[in-house]
């Protein structure tokens, strides 16, 4: 373990072995900081923040903070909880819960880039990526492997699918489905995520499934009950396509229309 002289560890901070704290760095005293972590200067831990392993926290990164809401009780206890392997750049922001007990949960293996905000209650799964000034307002999720662009904006309760790419400067306020490539205002689905399926190893079985029911939901000029039950009735039911069909019977905001303006619920 290395803290540096000028960083203030508070009494009751759990800091596991070969944590790194560096100049100026604040660690509040119900913080559990996991073995291999970097505090690089001046970023704060603060809150009921517990981390994972090999996390990294740049300077002026801000984790554990109050949410920004107004529905937060003082003297509630609420938490952020952060996985393993996760890169936290300069600026980078993330918020506790709003109720007492509740929780904003980081996944694993993520990169949130400078200036980017992770509101309170926001579920944030594994390898997911937010791009310099990305943001997601309380209680959205962001799915595995999604990637959100520079100065993407997630309005509050929406949720990003797997592996979902959203170009930068789009601002959504109602559900991405997995595997697409979405822009704009809540401008729509562009096409499907191709070249990241690929990457990530996807079959070609699997990604021309997910070809397919993209052109049903969102080319066939079906409605959105009609699109569904076709994709049910004409597709096989491998796991692309049940997660797919999963993720838009549960929506509560409405699923994102076709690359125009629009809603699909």
């Amino acid at each position: 373990m290395s803290i540096h002289p000028t960083a203030v560890v508070s009494d009751g901070a759990v800091i596991g072995a070969g944590v790194e704290i560096g100049p100026f760095v604040y660690v509040g005293p119900n913080v559990k900081i996991g073995d291999g972590c970097r505090l690089l200067a001046h970023c704060v831990v603060d809150g009921h923040t517990t981390m994972g392993e090999r996390n990294i926290v740049h300077p002026f990164a801000t984790l554990g903070g109050p949410a920004q809401d107004h529905a937060v009780e003082e003297g509630a206890v609420t938490y952020l909880e952060i996985g393993s392997g996760n890169v936290f750049r300069e600026g980078f922001t993330a918020h506790t819960g709003t109720k007492p007990g509740t929780r904003t949960v980081i996944g694993n293996h993520c990169l949130f880039m400078a200036q980017s905000h992770v509101a309170h209650n926001c579920q944030i799964g594994d390898n997911v990526i937010f791009v310099n000034s990305a943001c997601a307002g309380g209680y959205s999720q962001v799915f595995s492997n999604a990637i959100l662009s520079g100065l993407v904006a997630i309005h509050q309760f929406c949720r990003v699918g797997r592996f979902v790419m959203i170009s930068g400067c789009s601002a959504f306020s109602l559900d991405v489905p997995p595997f697409m490539i979405a822009e704009g205002r809540n401008g729509g689905v562009k096409t499907i995520n191709r070249v990241g399926l690929s990457r990530a190893g996807f079959s070609a079985e699997a990604i021309n499934n997910i070809k397919n029911l993209y052109k049903i939901y969102y080319r066939s000029g079906l409605n959105a009950t009609q699109a569904l039950e076709k994709i049910k009735q004409e597709l096989p039911q491998a796991p692309e396509v049940v997660e797919f069909l999963d993720f838009c019977a549960n929506t509560q905001k409405g699923i994102i229309a076709p690359n125009r303006e629009g809603r699909r619920s």
